[in-house]
This record gives C-alpha cells, sequence and structure tokens, in this order.
C-alpha cells in the first residue's frame, strides 16, 4: 500500500492543498460576511447584521472594537433587530463625535478611551446610556424600544 502512494506523490499534495485550502476558506467566511469599516467625524465603525452570515461576522468582530451598539424593538413579548436608528454619541462637556444612522441591528465603532453618552432614536422615541470606553474590553450600549 505505501508503494502505491509512492508512485502518485501528487494525490498526496493535493489532498494536502485541498484540506489548506478549505481550512484558509472557512477560517475567512466569517470576515468575507463583515461589511465595510466606514468614517463619520473621524471614527471607524462598522454597522449591519440583518443576514445570518452579517450578524455572526459582526459578533465575531466585537472584541476588534471600543464600542458595541444593538438596537432592538420590543414586539409581541421579545426583543426584535432594528436598524436604520441615528445614532449620536458625544462627550460629557456635550460635543458630538459621531452621528451616523445604523444599517443593521449591530453597530461597532473605534472609540478612543473616554466616557461617552450614546444616543438612539427610533419612531419618536430617544433612548441614552452613558458608556466608559476604556483600553480593555469594549463597551456596551443596548436600546429596546417599546412599540408606539
Amino acid at each position: 500500500m505505501t508503494a502505491r502512494f509512492q508512485k502518485k506523490p501528487w494525490i498526496a499534495a493535493l489532498s494536502v492543498w485541498a484540506l489548506l485550502f478549505s481550512t484558509a476558506h472557512a477560517c475567512e467566511g466569517p470576515r468575507a460576511a463583515l461589511p465595510a469599516e466606514k468614517t463619520s467625524m473621524g471614527v471607524s465603525y462598522v454597522s449591519g447584521g440583518v443576514g445570518l452570515d452579517e450578524s455572526t461576522a459582526l459578533k465575531g468582530a466585537r472584541k476588534d472594537y471600543s464600542l458595541d451598539i444593538e438596537t432592538f424593538q420590543l414586539a409581541n413579548g421579545k426583543n426584535e433587530y432594528i436598524a436604520a436608528v441615528p445614532l449620536t454619541i458625544t462627550r460629557p462637556n456635550g460635543e458630538v463625535v459621531f452621528q451616523a444612522p445604523s444599517d443593521g441591528p449591530f453597530t461597532l465603532l473605534r472609540l478612543p478611551p473616554g466616557t461617552y453618552v450614546v444616543q438612539a432614536s427610533h419612531q419618536g422615541q430617544t433612548l441614552q446610556r452613558q458608556v466608559l470606553v476604556g483600553t480593555g474590553l469594549g463597551a456596551k450600549a443596548s436600546f429596546v424600544f417599546k412599540p408606539s
């Protein structure tokens, strides 16, 4: 049996190549589904998560961003993800440092360390959270809007 594989080393090489290609391709999958990074007022961010692949990619990318914002609406006793939520982030002195609508239920931002007020608006409701962005684990702000 060993002699048979020695006569056809290309089979072994092809098998190794296929294994490496499929492993690399599988590892790239979540990153490939990550939305393109944008910038607003000098702050880099990604937003989206409407489909399963994109939401999985965004959840996996949380560790690379300093602030994670999620938006929900209460419907039939459950939290449902919502998109197109205008977001505004200010410093405690009122200086606006970020302003953009979400492209999905997840928005990940690269903010420098500091204290911020995150404001989200949906169907006439405005909610806000104070967050402390540090140098370690990322901060998180979740917004649950009640039905109108």
